[in-house]
This record gives structure tokens, sequence and C-alpha cells, in this order.
């Protein structure tokens, strides 16, 4: 089995930052990186607040066991 080498930085990649795979000049990647962060931050928002709704219903769930083991 060979393996092939691809060149990213060639036109014909499919992989390549050219306009021909419809992403635009550096101000729209710098755009489009700036965006990105932004996605990952408010993903990372949400997360800690799954989280701490998560360990608030661990901390019920406790509370609950509690209160069902006196009965």
């Amino acid at each position: 089995m060979t393996s092939k080498m691809v060149d990213y930085s060639s036109q014909d990649s499919p992989y390549g930052l050219n306009e021909q795979c419809g992403v635009g000049n550096s101000s729209d990647l710098a755009k489009t990186l700036r965006s990105l962060k932004e996605e990952i931050r408010l993903c990372k928002v949400d997360n800690d607040r799954i989280i701490q709704a998560q360990e608030k219903q661990e901390e019920v769930n406790a509370v609950i066991l509690q209160i069902l083991s006196k009965f």
C-alpha cells in the first residue's frame, strides 16, 4: 500500500485556502477566525452552565435520598 503526498498549498488541493474554495482574502479569514473564536467562547459559557446545573441536580438528588431514607 502506497501513501500519496498531498500538497495543501496547491491550487488544486481541496484543503487549500484559495478563492476557488470559497475562502476569500485575509480579511475574510480574520473575520471567520474571530467568529469561530466567539462561537467557541459561547460554547464554553454554555458548557459551564450545564455543568453547574448538573452539580445542582446532584445536590438535589442527595437531599431527596436523605429524605427518602428516613421513611
